[in-house]
């Protein structure tokens, strides 16, 4: 068999060297490269509303990097109904509605979302600092839930301030017969008498309603308002907005139409570009191939 020539032995170093260079460009691309489904370009539905980012779903690993700090959404399905989660330090509350264009998200107690008798409320709401998520205070209003209330000289273990005369307690469903020394109100914050009469109650918490499912005035003694009142204004929900980052690496990030990843411990940790790049310096404006620019999650 004849031995190649000078000719065909440049050929086939040439055709090595292409092989391996692409070979390298090929293992470079897969460091500073992310699989575009981690942030989805359509919103995923769950129970008829929207999430998509900030909001990223909980339970798909995929999408736990791809979204603010905090805004995890679990797609619960409860009783074959699929409704959205979302949760404010440690409770869960039902997304009813997100507006993308205004910034804002639709919340409401998850048991009371999930009730059509008589909730009853069993924590204050708390959002924590580290969430971007805030009342939106013109449209908020409180209702305070005074539960197990015993009142006068003869209470025990010990004697108790009297009942302010202008309040009636809570009568949905069963709450109308309560022990007879015990008592339950739900009061607007405006008509929640002056004085220390809420030590005679086992449990006081505030909770934000929409100020449009309250009425104007004498709910106290309403009976309309004690029996199915306050349970429409609690399924009614509240309203928070989110800002869209204006500073650092994240802000940077979305006005180059990035998308901001953060780590498990909620920080940031690159710019997801439409292309499934990773955005060189924390932009998309400009992409760079070298690994540096990688994306590594903890």
């Amino acid at each position: 068999m004849p031995s190649p020539s000078h000719h065909d032995r440049g050929l086939l170093f040439l055709f090595l060297v292409l092989v391996l260079a692409a070979a390298v460009a090929s293992s470079r691309g897969d460091d500073d490269t992310y699989a575009v489904s981690a942030c989805r370009s359509r919103p995923y539905l769950c129970g008829g509303v929207n999430i998509s980012y900030p909001f990223y779903l909980a339970s798909d690993d995929g999408e736990s990097y791809c979204g603010y700090p905090g805004l995890a959404v679990t797609c619960d399905n409860n009783n074959n109904n699929r409704r959205p989660v979302l949760k404010l330090g440690g409770d869960s509350y039902t997304i009813s509605g997100i507006d993308y264009a205004n910034l804002t998200v639709s919340l409401a107690d998850a048991d009371a979302a999930g009730s059509s008798g008589c909730p009853v409320v069993d924590h204050n709401v708390t959002i924590p600092p580290a969430i971007r998520l805030s009342l939106i205070l013109h449209s908020v209003d409180y209702l305070f839930f005074f539960a197990g209330c015993t009142f006068g000289p003869d209470a025990e273990p010990d004697p108790k301030p009297p009942k302010p005369p202008t309040i009636k307690p809570i009568t949905c469903g069963d709450m109308d017969k309560p022990p007879a020394d015990s008592m339950t109100f739900v009061l607007p914050r405006g008509e929640v008498p002056p004085g220390d009469w809420s030590t005679a109650c086992r449990q006081v918490f505030e909770v934000p309603v929409l100020k449009s499912s309250v009425p104007s005035k004498d709910v106290a003694e309403d009976p309309v308002w004690r029996n199915d009142g306050y349970g429409k204004a609690l399924r009614a929900g509240f309203l928070l907005g989110w800002d869209r980052s204006s500073g650092g690496r994240c802000g940077q990030c979305e006005q180059s139409s990035g998308k901001c990843g953060y780590s498990r411990a909620g920080e940031f940790a690159g710019c997801l570009c439409a292309d499934g790049r990773v955005g060189d310096g924390g932009s998309c404006s400009k992409i760079s191939a070298d690994s540096s620019s990688a994306l590594s999650w903890p």
